[in-house]
This record gives C-alpha cells, structure tokens and sequence, in this order.
C-alpha cells in the first residue's frame, strides 16, 4: 500500500495474515452473492411453470421475498412459509460454541426450497409463498439484514410481526378474506403463531414442521433462541380450535415424532388437530411427489374415523412437565 508523508511516497507492509483474511473474505461473499443468483434462478423455474409471479412485500423493517398467483377477489388464499434455510441444519463447531454465525454463514436461502416446491404442485385458486427475512438477498447486510435474523432471532417479535404485516399486505392487494397457511420446518412455528394471532386464518398445516424450536435445538445441539423468540408453545389453547392436519416424516431424523408429541401435549383437549406419519420421508426428501395427495386431507374439526398408522411412542428424551415448563418460560 502506498502512501505519502511531507509528499515523499513510501510503502507501507500489510501483514500476510491481513491480506489473506481480506481475500478470503472477499472470495467468501463473491461466492455467496453467485450463490444466491443461482438459487434465486432455481426458485423462479420452480414457481413459473405454476404461474406463480415474484415480487417483494414490505413487512416491517423485511423484504420478504413472495411468488403468487392470485385469480379470485373476495375469497380465500393458501399461503406457504419457507423454512429456515441452510442456517440450523449443520452449523460449525466454531458458531456454535460462540452461539453466532461465521463468515459462512452470510446467507440463509435455501438450496433446496421445499415450500416452494409444495406451493407449485398446490391448485389453488389464490397462492402465496412467502420467503424467510433475508432470503433470496444476494447482499443480506445491504439491506438491514444481520446473521441473527436467521439464526437465534429468527423468531424475534419484529419478525412476527413481520409476517403479520405481509399478509395483511396480500389480503388488502388482492381482496383476500381469509388464509390457509402451511408451514414447512421452522415455517411451521411463524403459521402457527399466526394461526393463533388471527382470526382469518382458517386452518394450519405443516410438513416437517418444528412446531417446538426449544426441543429441536435441545435434542440436536442447534444453536438456542434469544429469550424473546415467539414459538407456537407459548399459545396453548388458542391453537385447540384451529383446523390442522401435521405431516411428519417417517424417516426424519431432524424433525421427530418427539417434536408433534410436545406441541400437542401442550394445546390440550381438541379435535381440530390430525396428523400422517409419511412413508419414506425424510426432512428434505420424499414430500413434494406426494403433496397433491396430501393436500386431499382437509383439515377439520372433527374425530376422524379412518385408519392411521400407529404414532410411535414418546422417545426417552420426551420432555416431562419440568421441562415443558422450562422452555415455556
């Protein structure tokens, strides 16, 4: 580096481990600002063939990231949440003894966006999907956005409220009266909180859906949750008459029967809340051929008189009422 002292030019030595830093850094956010250009080119060839149109939402201090396909005004749309992305999955060592995001974890699109990929096979008249806050951004800290976004804070009240906003949004934009949400992996908590929050949401499904946060990073080793992080756990009751069907994955090793078994310990008494344990699903693979199968299962508030298969029993490492009361607080 060259510089001036009394006009006379000198240079100055930058220290090797400096300028390899620097480089690395610099290589590290190039490759993840292709990166995002690559899966934002994915996630518009799996929405176009469904006619699915891709836009921005303001919600909040968020640009949430939505395709649509809106038809009828005056009724009803079936909205999507995305999953958390490549943020809990496999953390380095590093980043989770520190609790926070590592150069390499600059980016939280998801490689593979099953939401998405449920959204295009769904018929609906009216359709939403909605990205996570900072997904899809190829400069996330360009534009407010910071790595606890998607990883403690990823359910931080101003999120919430986020996606509060932005169906407000949709239903004011296209005339929509009411939502049927469905949640996959972390989607599930925010369509829960909003299943309980709203009074126009008019039933809740989710598929491989981490309907308890707190028990998923316990039974993983994940990274935890701020202290302030709204989780569907905290709603008891006002979840008991909401319409919901949970699909779980028979072969999923991240999101176990172990995680619906608490959520509905904790709502109580209801009839309004099924399941399906899918055959040969695991958290990524194995939902999207056999989604318009079963989208057939309606949610209702009813008993339901058919054959399931039997719900495997609670694990060893099933939370008691200590420890529900511990992650309630």
């Amino acid at each position: 580096m060259r510089f001036t002292i009394f006009g006379v030019p000198h240079m100055k030595k930058i220290p090797v481990s400096i300028f390899v830093i620097t480089i690395l850094l610099g290589s590290v956010l190039a490759a993840c600002g292709v990166q995002t250009d690559i899966k934002q080119q994915t996630a518009s060839q799996i929405a176009r063939p469904a006619f699915m149109a891709e836009r921005f939402i303001s919600a909040g201090n968020f640009q949430l990231r939505a395709w649509e396909r809106m038809h009828q005004s005056g009724t009803v749309a079936t909205v999507y949440i995305e999953g958390d992305g490549i943020n809990q999955v496999k953390i380095p060592e590093a980043s989770k003894a520190r609790g926070t995001a590592t150069l390499f974890d600059v980016n939280p699109t998801p490689k593979n966006p099953v939401a998405l990929h449920l959204a295009s096979r769904d018929l609906s008249t009216n359709l939403a999907y909605l990205g996570r806050p900072c997904q899809y951004i190829k400069d996330p800290a360009s534009k407010g956005c910071a790595p606890i976004n998607w990883m403690e804070g990823r359910f931080s009240p101003e999120i919430m409220s986020a996606y509060e906003s932005a169906l407000d949004n949709i239903a004011g934009t296209y005339g929509i009266t009411g939502f049927h949400l469905v949640g996959y992996d972390g989607g599930a908590n925010i369509a829960a909180v909003l299943a309980a929050r709203r009074r126009d949401v008019l039933s809740l499904r989710t598929v491989a859906g981490n309907l308890n946060p707190d028990f998923t990073a316990e039974n993983h080793s994940f990274t935890g949750l701020n202290s302030d992080a709204v989780l569907a756990m905290d709603y008891g009751s006002a979840l008991a008459n909401v319409p919901q069907h949970h699909f779980i994955g028979a072969v999923d090793d991240i999101i176990t029967p172990g995680v619906y078994h608490s959520y509905r310990q904790m709502v109580g008494l209801s009839e309004c809340i099924h399941y399906s344990l899918v055959p040969d699903a695991d958290h990524t693979r194995g939902w999207v051929e056999k989604w318009p199968e079963l989208l057939k299962l309606q949610p209702q508030c009813a008993v339901v008189h058919q054959e399931l298969p039997p719900m495997p029993p609670p694990p060893m490492d099933f939370p008691n009422s200590d420890f529900s009361t511990k992650l309630s607080k």
